[in-house]
């Protein structure tokens, strides 16, 4: 019993968490119509054992929502019954939900058994909880750091580590679904000289692979995926890397690399940002472009553009990025008419420091940090590293 209740709480953490809306607008176009939609009243079914369909899907039918082999046992609700059609078939969906309402997407009639999970041996009553959707008007109290505070709390921030590849290594990465519940793992090549964002213990190193370009992670974007950010690669040997310095192109040994467009006000409201940039481990520069309504899923998605960073120069709080070609929407100056280093791009740090609170009622938890960046000559935050919670 007390398992099944840390599993609860796990999924209700994940479907209640920032940004439920589920966005029907289409990254592309998949052939599905919705027909017919029936209302009814909320039935408990589960997984068949002869699973049709791996997945439930977002009402376009363009985003994977869920694994279903991988829900565990829980029991689903169907709350409508709908028909779709696709190249001239008609074909039977269930619209379902968890037990609190939460939308976990649209799955193929002939994938669920009616009756609750053999399983489930909790089976609690369907009690949908008012969708509390994103709006992006709430405000956060967000306060100001100062240059001597922030130096002191910075020696308490986790720092990054970075390791680059002596030699060919394979490794596995995980992808996720949009909603965060099920896993794959895809298998990428990291060729000599690749720099990772890793964590070593004794002989292992294990790898954020999030942090990796689209190079390495395509396979798992051609297959409707997202890079999980919260799962890192399956150990590999530690003898096949060696460690390196913090690389030039990255901002803050404390940052990740990911840059939210907006200053403080972004800061202080809650929405997700439409554009995004990754500054990738391996040294590319990727926008992301995101629905402010979506789910922080949005920000491990395919990027629109990627472009290989081919030399940095650091003067002062400036990094002078040198690009092969020009990063369309952001202002590149143009340095050369040949070779590598035809554009360059201002990344700077402004120096201005923030702090975010994440006291709760049970728990008082050091502040988040985040810092304002001039990446192109827009403004960005950039999240930092934590302070440990157990921190003395």
């Amino acid at each position: 019993m007390f398992n099944k209740a840390i599993k609860m709480i796990a999924l209700m953490t994940l479907l209640l968490g920032v940004g439920l809306f589920i966005p029907v607008t289409a990254h592309a176009q998949s052939g599905y119509k919705i027909t017919s939609t029936q209302n009814v009243t909320p039935e408990p079914y589960h997984v068949a054992n002869n699973i049709k369909s791996r997945y439930s899907w977002d009402k376009t039918h363009t985003k994977k929502m869920t694994i279903l082999n991988q829900l565990g046992d829980i029991s689903l609700y169907v709350t409508q019954k709908v028909t779709m059609s696709h190249k001239g078939q008609e074909i039977s969906y269930f619209h379902v939900a968890y037990v609190f309402g939460s939308d976990l997407g649209y799955v193929t009639a002939n994938s669920l058994v009616k009756g609750a999970n053999p399983a489930d041996d909790e089976r609690p009553v369907y009690q949908p909880e008012p969708t509390k959707h994103q709006t992006g008007n709430a405000t956060l109290p967000i306060n100001s750091v100062s240059e001597k505070a922030f130096t002191k709390a910075s020696k308490k921030i986790v720092k990054n580590q970075y390791y680059q590849t002596k030699r060919r290594v394979k490794i596995k990465i995980p992808f996720i679904p949009y909603l965060n519940l099920g896993r794959i793992n895809k298998t990428a090549v990291l060729p000599a000289g690749t720099v990772v964002y890793g964590d070593k213990y004794s002989k292992w190193l294990t790898i954020n692979s999030a942090y990796l370009s689209q190079k390495f992670l395509k396979s798992g974007y051609r297959e409707g995926f997202w890079a999980d950010a919260d799962t890192w690669t399956p150990s590999v040997s530690a003898k096949n890397f060696k460690h390196v310095k913090h690389p030039g192109y990255l901002p803050k040994n404390i940052s990740n690399g990911d840059l939210y467009l907006g200053g403080l006000s972004a800061l202080q409201h809650s929405s997700l940002s439409r554009q995004s940039i990754q500054i990738t481990s391996d040294g590319y520069v990727e926008i992301h472009k995101n629905n402010p309504l979506g789910r922080n899923t949005e920000y491990q998605g395919q990027p629109i553009t990627s472009i290989k960073i081919k030399h940095t120069r650091i003067k002062g709080h400036t990094r002078y990025l040198y690009l092969a070609k020009r990063l369309k929407g952001f202002k590149t100056t143009k340095v050369r008419y040949h070779g590598k280093y035809q554009y360059r791009l201002a990344f700077i740090n402004r120096q201005r420091t923030y702090s975010r609170s994440r006291a709760t009622d049970d728990n008082d938890f050091p502040p988040q940090y985040y810092g304002i960046m001039s990446f192109g000559g827009k403004t960005f935050y950039t999240p930092y590293k934590e302070i440990p919670y157990n921190y003395d």
